[in-house]
C-alpha cells in the first residue's frame, strides 16, 4: 500500500499567528504526523513555545537576506525521522532514493545484497538492502528497487519539496529528550 505524503513547504508565514516572517527573521519549524499525514509547522521565534505534541522532529532557522538564498538539508535528526516514517509506511520506492542521499551525507551506510539477481523492484524478491545509521549503529533492512522502473525525479522533487529549505540554518538544535 503506498501513503502519499503531502508536506507543505515553508510559507513565510507563522502557523500560529499569521504574521509574515522576514528576511534576517529566526523561525522554528516541526514535522508532525497527522490522520492525512506529515504536517509541516512554521513558527515565528516570538510564538514558538516548543515543539508541538508527537512531533518526528523540528529545527531552527534563519531566513536569509535575499542575497543568501541557498538550497539545504533539513537537520539529520529530522532526515532520520523522515526515513523511520517512510519505513513504518513501506515506501521502498522513495526509501531507496532518501537512502542513496542519506549515504552521500554519511548519515547511513549502505550495504547491497551479495546475490543481486533480481532487479524487478519486487519486495517479495528477497533483494534487501542493509542499512546501518552510523551516529547509532541501528540497522535496518528494505527491499532494493529497480531504479529504471520508478520516478526517481519524481521523488526527488518530493524530497526537496519536504526536506530541503532555502533558510540558512543556525548551529543545530537538538530536540529536547521526551519520555
Amino acid at each position: 500500500m503506498v501513503v502519499e505524503q503531502n508536506i507543505q513547504r515553508f510559507s513565510r508565514k507563522c502557523s500560529s499567528t499569521g504574521r509574515e516572517i522576514g528576511p534576517g527573521e529566526v523561525y522554528y519549524s516541526s514535522l508532525s504526523e497527522t490522520p492525512t499525514g506529515i504536517q509541516r509547522l512554521d513558527f515565528s521565534s516570538e510564538a514558538w513555545s516548543g515543539p508541538p505534541d508527537e512531533c518526528l522532529g523540528w529545527w531552527k532557522s534563519r531566513l536569509p537576506l535575499s542575497s543568501q538564498t541557498k538550497i539545504r538539508w533539513a537537520p539529520d535528526t529530522v532526515l532520520l525521522a523522515y526515513f523511520e516514517n517512510l519505513f513504518v509506511t513501506q515506501r521502498w520506492d522513495v526509501l531507496n532514493v532518501l537512502v542513496l542521499a542519506l549515504a552521500r551525507r554519511r548519515i547511513m551506510t549502505i550495504e547491497y545484497p551479495a546475490n543481486n539477481t533480481s532487479t524487478t523492484g519486487d519486495p517479495n524478491t528477497g533483494d534487501e538492502l542493509l542499512l546501518t545509521v552510523r551516529s547509532t549503529g541501528d540497522t535496518h533492512r528494505i527491499p532494493q528497487v529497480d531504479f529504471s522502473s520508478i520516478d526517481v525525479a519524481g521523488i526527488q522533487a518530493e524530497l526537496d519539496q519536504h526536506l530541503f529549505t532555502d533558510q540558512i540554518q543556525e548551529e543545530p538544535v537538538e530536540p529536547e529528550p521526551t519520555e
